[in-house]
């Protein structure tokens, strides 16, 4: 395995595999409004990432950086390579290469109310043995509820991510986002 992350945009012949994969793998109440993302596909702060192996394409991640805090929005793995280290290998790639920063991320929250409870809580270990750590509270955006973990051995506060975000999606988008802290 010989993994790499690669800046990508539309502009870029990849970026088709990226935006199928974005709507393939995550319910779509958990996706950003397009207009939002394409408004920060030039911003300094705000990365996709396509992951390859060699020359061959694995999936993406996409990650929002504000001071020294970086949350790693999305992180999709092709269906026909999952289950075989590669999402591993990049949680890796993506805490070396933000080594200066505190790396964060979200999960669908992990109670047994969930009808897919097994598959959340086989999520949450998967990024426990990947070196995260729950943070001690939960957010909100757009509608769902979500655990927030953080590397181990950094802690923030969910002010600090709720300024990140905030200023990530702009005033406007902030009211649809809602994006909020629960205990």
């Amino acid at each position: 395995m010989d993994l790499k992350l690669i800046e990508t945009d539309p502009k870029q012949k990849d970026f088709s595999q990226v935006d199928a994969l974005y709507q393939q793998a995550f319910p779509a109440d958990e996706l950003y409004p397009a207009e939002l993302l394409r408004a920060h596909l030039n911003d300094k702060n705000a990365k996709f990432w396509s992951i390859y192996d060699q020359a061959k394409w694995i999936g993406f991640t996409y990650c929002m950086t504000e001071k020294d805090l970086t949350y790693v929005g999305f992180l999709a793995i092709s269906p026909e390579f999952r289950g075989t280290g590669y999402g591993s290998q990049t949680l890796k790639l993506i805490k070396e290469k933000y080594a200066n920063n505190r790396v964060c991320l979200l999960i669908e929250e992990v109670e047994r109310s969930y009808s897919d409870f097994e598959a959340r809580k086989k999520r949450l270990s998967f990024y426990r043995k990947n070196g995260f750590q729950l943070a001690g509270f939960k957010i909100v955006e757009l509608g769902v509820t979500y655990d927030f973990l953080v590397a181990v051995g950094q802690s923030l506060r969910s002010s600090e991510y709720l300024t990140l975000i905030n200023n990530y999606t702009g005033p406007i988008y902030a009211k649809i986002v809602n994006s909020h802290t629960v205990k």
